[in-house]
């Protein structure tokens, strides 16, 4: 099976390439895993109750829009891209339990973004979320915990969750913020997308009207309680994040959402064998690109977060580009189309201003890391504890690929998409090398488990059109 163009994620980047391109008569595939299209940040409420606060209206537009042009544009929900090999060769895992092979022209990966998770003493006790989990649990499944919640972390996506959770009725008391107030460098930087900085601000004001108590400069050092959440630890933290000994507070909580930003998910590009770089400014490691968001593979282009943490006005702006430079590279354009490429390009710059100050803000700071002791389980899928990686490096094992063969840290059923920051910079930390001077951590097929059934049923694949 082949198709002339693929685009894998249906989020805001990957459905606005495919609707640019329909647009100028091209049709394409469009592979999700989701139910509907629209990401994480465009997910609707599964009950069909009223939006959460801070729905963007976006997402049912481009919906909509996907549906207007159905006859160009073959969305496949709940298909899942699980291998990549030369030539632009997929696999692709459906919801149905079968698996085939997808052969690509031209193949646009637009994969998202992944949660920072901070490994702590107590964070896998029943009752602890990321801060994604609880916002689907909010939008898709229309279900939200009981008790009182804390929320941790830093940037945008605390509070945007804390201010969702509080409108669907969820007990929020305290939100800590490991980041300071922004200077006013960063809030200058930040007011060069007015919208975006209002919006923030309005979410705050929200939770102090609301008498959510807000602690900064602090984090979540410790989680304790018997069986399930008690109570939390809180400690102030230093310059880098680092937790100080002093002054401990210790909060109530019945339940806990604890993450610290974004990083690019960068499974499918590492292994479509892209080169990526290390850009603290996007998120971690990100595919490299040129200005047409080519890759270094030929005919592989990559948008949105997954090449790197941008936002949603920076996803949409570059699928509208690339569907438009995609038209032209197959011969065809659309005037009107084109202007708006062009227009989605001035944007950019400010979209990019607003992000360095936001990360100047609210970035992660390796010292966070310090939050784990010993005995802290930091690969929660085959149970590896801080002490287990610590023997490791002490051993001479000093990078990814030997910590992982010799822990098994990252060869769980996440595959490292838990643990990967945690295990880099502990081995940065120990061997005091940056975590841009250390390899990539590794991926490998199938990306998500799979029968041996569905494996055997997949059929040789034909040339590409």
């Amino acid at each position: 099976m082949s198709a002339r163009v693929v685009i894998v994620g249906a989020g805001p980047a990957g459905a606005s390439a495919a609707i640019a391109l329909a647009r100028c008569g091209i049709a394409s595939v469009l592979l999700d895993d989701n139910p509907q299209a629209g990401g994480q940040i465009f997910r609707p409420r599964s009950d069909g109750g009223a939006p959460l606060i801070g729905h963007d209206a976006r997402g049912s537009a481009l919906r909509e829009t996907l549906r207007r042009h159905a006859a160009l544009i073959e969305h496949r929900s709940g298909h899942e891209v699980i291998a990549v090999y030369p030539g632009r060769k997929l696999w692709v895992a459906s919801a149905d339990s079968r698996a085939y092979e997808l052969t690509a022209g031209h193949l646009v990966l637009a994969t998202g973004a992944v949660e920072v998770s901070v490994p702590v003493p107590g964070w896998t006790l029943p009752g602890i979320y990321t801060l994604g989990g609880l916002q689907i649990l909010a939008k898709a499944s229309a279900t939200v915990p009981a008790g009182r919640t804390v929320l941790a972390g830093a940037g945008p996506l605390l509070y945007l969750v804390a201010a969702q959770l509080v409108s669907a009725g969820v007990e929020v008391t305290d939100v800590v913020d490991a980041a300071a107030f922004p200077t006013p460098g960063q809030i200058a930087g930040m007011a060069r997308v007015p919208g975006l900085f209002l919006r923030g601000i309005g979410f705050e004001l929200t939770l102090r009207r609301l008498g959510v108590a807000i602690h900064r400069c602090s984090a979540i050092v410790e989680i304790t309680g018997d069986g399930t959440v008690s109570e939390v630890v809180l400690a102030p933290l230093g310059d880098d994040w680092r937790p100080r000994a002093d002054r401990r507070t210790r909060l109530r909580a019945d339940v806990v959402g604890m993450s610290f930003g974004l990083r690019p998910n960068t499974e499918l590009t590492q292994l479509a064998g892209c080169e990526h770089v290390y850009d603290a400014t996007a998120g971690g490691w990100r595919v490299h690109r040129d200005a047409n968001f080519a890759t270094s593979v030929a005919n592989v282009y990559a948008i949105g977060d997954g090449a790197g943490i941008g936002g949603v006005d920076t996803a949409l702006a570059e699928g509208t580009i690339l569907g438009h430079d995609l038209a032209l590279r197959l011969g065809t354009t659309n005037a009107v189309l084109a202007a708006e490429a062009e227009e989605a390009r001035h944007r950019l710059s400010s979209f990019a201003a607003f992000r360095r100050a936001l990360v100047g803000w609210s970035g992660l700071r390796p010292g966070i890391f310090r939050a784990a002791d010993s005995s802290t389980m930091v690969c929660r899928c085959e149970d590896v504890r801080l002490s287990d990686l610590d023997q490791a490096l002490e051993a001479g094992i000093a990078l990814p690929r030997g910590l992982k063969l010799r822990t098994r840290a990252g060869m769980g059923l996440c595959q490292g998409r838990t643990c990967a920051p945690a295990v880099q910079h502990r081995i940065a930390e120990k061997s005091g090398l940056p975590v841009a001077e250390l390899p990539m951590p590794t991926v490998r097929v199938p990306l998500r488990p799979i029968s041996v059934s569905a494996l055997a049923a997949l059929a040789p694949t034909t040339a590409a059109e």
